[in-house]
């Protein structure tokens, strides 16, 4: 096993209720954060071995554990 790396560290946008983003579920904006993050640094995906991730507000389906996709 080789060393960690943290290559880029971001966030999705903070949403209001019933705003802009009340559409998208947590797993669906997590899958776009990740095709985000690997066009962004040019990374093969067969390469990562871990993503660290987490939900602030685990609250009705926002309480899925997202690191789990």
């Amino acid at each position: 096993m080789g060393e960690p790396v943290i290559l880029e560290a971001v966030r999705t946008p903070i949403g209001k209720r019933n705003g802009a983003l009340r559409a998208y579920r947590p797993d669906a904006l997590y899958a776009r954060v990740l095709d985000a993050l690997l066009e962004r640094t040019g990374l093969d995906p067969g390469l990562v071995g871990d993503v660290v991730t987490g939900c602030v507000t685990q609250v009705g389906e926002q309480g899925a554990n997202v690191g789990r996709l």
